[in-house]
């Protein structure tokens, strides 16, 4: 059984926590990634544990810090949780030395908030990018992001899950076809080590799923034509890849296990039943 016992829970993040580049995530985005699949193992442990439980992710695709930390978190108050994740930072790197000044206070702000309602906080560093040679430019200002969380995580007594650390991700098959999003390696990596921080005795034990080793010159410029040219057209316009778009599930969704309902009721029925007095 966990270390504590979670009810519900809301993710708050960007494309990274609502899924992209997860198995299957472009038919259907329910269920994908590795916030819903953490979902997945706290609803099993709840329903051993006879509990009912809900989640919601109200992550959004392109959401910068300041989006995360104000609508995402109004949002997330208004369910007041007793779980809440936060992994922001990602599409803040290319403008971090303009933005540092404001997402300290709005993180503070953010956990301060949380803590106030009853929530269980678990902050998500920035991922060190050094999977592609286009990538390691932002490895500072990655290290910078995750700085600031971490010392702010410190601060707040809030743990902070180091995905920046993680060298699996120096490796192509932990991302996804655009280099930009995690593949189900990635999105699996990051469920189990949140749950490790949780206490979960559960784990996500989906198999590795093989992907590309190297980048070819051919597979580059495919790439460069396909994600990376549109990625800085958006971004000269202003315009998020999130825009005109809605979360999976900004309300709570009841998650049930079927395998650990079934169980839990067949524990129940060997319990002797009491007749009681009227």
């Amino acid at each position: 059984m966990s270390k504590f016992l979670y009810r519900s829970y809301v993710a708050m993040g960007d494309s990274l926590t609502e899924g992209l580049g997860d198995t299957g995530f472009e038919e259907n985005r329910h269920n994908k990634g590795w916030a819903d699949r953490l979902a997945s193992l706290l609803a099993r442990e709840a329903a051993f544990a006879g509990h009912a439980f809900d989640f919601a992710n109200v992550a959004l695709r392109g959401s910068s810090s300041l989006h995360i930390l104000t609508a995402q978190l109004e949002r997330t108050l208004e369910l007041k949780p007793d779980l809440v994740t936060i992994m922001t930072g990602a599409n803040d790197l290319s403008w971090l030395p303009w933005r540092k000044k404001a997402i300290d206070p709005l993180l503070r702000g953010a956990l301060v908030r949380l803590y106030d309602v009853g929530a269980h906080v678990v902050l998500i560093n920035t991922v060190r990018p050094a999977h592609t040679t286009l990538a390691k430019l932002m490895i500072g200002r990655s290290r910078q992001m995750s700085n600031l969380i971490e010392r702010i995580g410190a601060e707040f007594g809030a743990p902070v899950v180091d995905v920046h650390s993680m060298r699996e991700f120096e490796r192509l098959d932990f991302w996804a076809s655009d280099l930009v999003h995690f593949s189900s390696n990635g999105h699996v990596r990051v469920t189990n080590q949140v749950a490790e921080e949780l206490g979960l005795t559960c784990r996500d034990e989906t198999a590795n799923v093989a992907g590309k080793t190297r980048l070819g010159p051919l597979s580059f410029f495919s790439w460069l034509g396909h994600d990376v040219i549109p990625f800085w057209s958006r971004k000269v316009r202003g315009v998020t890849s999130g825009f005109g778009r809605e979360p999976k599930h900004d309300l709570f969704l009841r998650m049930i296990d079927p395998l650990a309902a079934a169980a839990h009721a067949a524990n129940e029925a060997d319990v002797p039943s009491v007749p009681v007095a009227v």
